[in-house]
């Protein structure tokens, strides 16, 4: 609605409420001026406290006007009465219009977050078949994220994440990650490295406190059919079509969690019929009576899909994972999978 209708039927509502004072006998009318909680009320929650107060001084001269043509007894009394519940109400529709606001806000940067950590749209890769799945937790988005580029050396570059905690703040940290992962993938396609430039830039950030990021990071070359990765704290990536995991040298910490970390690549062979899933904890975190669904539940889930091309896998996946969880997830859940073309 217009301001300037809105304005209107606030106006309109006022007077209607003076003219029904005025029509009224003298001696029946006393509550009648109770009813300019509505007009002000409207006034302040289309436009908050400044136009509520207007609105509750407006209704109180017209109330005095009242008054005035009709005298009731205990004057003073009876507009004390009515200045304290014209007051409370305009505080509180403005309050609510505040808290509304807020909320709005809040949904629409958790909507621009989550567009952010997991795009529609994915980049053509060379060589490469890619799909990904996303599914926010209930908390509307917390800390997953996932990154597909083109690296520097035309390889197919992917880069899959976790934020530890939940809520705007882990996604807040998330969009800011995955920011510089996009940055620091431009000059270089290293997985190694990646992950110890972003780990270096949680601890240089503007007052800096000490969060926590789980990732892995891969790259492929299509022209050596080479897959090179390196894992911070994360879920390790499950090789296609066998469904197992890929080796790790050693356990690592997560980015965060030691300023000179210190990481090295792995390296394998990915012809074609193989392919790589990786996916955050969410994904193997949900339950159902109690129970975890785990690394052997998502892997008997994905067995049978493991031969179909990409998008198949990853949208039935998500389907069968959210099939065997009970009620909604608590944490965001994301699978993606690569495979050679």
């Amino acid at each position: 609605m217009p301001n300037s209708a809105r304005i209107a039927l606030v106006c309109a509502t006022a007077l209607t409420v003076f003219s029904v004072w005025l029509l009224v006998p003298a001696r029946t009318n006393v509550g009648i001026g109770f009813f300019y909680v509505v007009p002000i009320g409207l006034a302040a929650w289309w436009g908050g406290r400044r136009a509520g107060a207007l609105a509750l001084l407006s209704c109180v001269g017209l109330y005095v006007i009242g008054s005035v043509i009709h005298p009731i007894p205990h004057f003073g009394a009876t507009l004390a009465v009515r200045l304290v519940a014209f007051a409370a109400v305009a505080i509180l529709a403005s309050l609510l219009r505040e808290k509304m606001t807020g909320l709005e806000h809040s949904l629409e940067e958790l909507e621009a977050i989550r567009a952010a950590l997991t795009p529609s749209a994915l980049p053509q890769l060379p060589g490469v078949e890619a799909a990904a799945a996303f599914v926010p937790s209930e908390y509307g988005v917390s800390g997953d994220f996932y990154l597909l580029t083109n690296g520097p050396d035309s390889s197919a570059v992917a880069i899959v994440g976790d934020v530890v905690g939940h809520g705007p703040e882990a996604a807040r940290l998330a969009t800011f990650i995955r920011a510089r992962f996009a940055a620091f993938a431009a000059s270089t396609s290293d997985p190694a490295e990646l992950l110890m430039l972003a780990n270096r830039a949680l601890f240089e950030r503007p007052r800096h406190t000490r969060k926590l990021v789980s990732a892995v990071c891969l790259r492929f070359r299509a022209e050596e059919a080479q897959l090179s990765w390196a894992v911070a704290g994360h879920p390790l990536p499950l090789r296609l079509p066998g469904l197992d995991e890929f080796p790790a040298e050693h356990s690592t910490f997560l980015l965060g969690a030691d300023a000179d970390l210190a990481l090295s690549n792995l390296e394998t062979s990915l012809q074609a019929g193989d392919g790589v899933v990786v996916y955050t904890d969410g994904a193997t975190d949900v339950r159902n009576d109690g129970a975890m669904l785990g690394i052997d539940g998502l892997s008997r889930l994905l067995g049978p899909l493991a031969k179909l091309p990409a998008p198949a896998i990853v949208s039935q996946a998500e389907k069968a994972i959210l099939d065997w969880a009970e009620g909604p997830v608590r944490d965001d859940l994301c699978v993606l999978v690569l495979k050679p073309q």
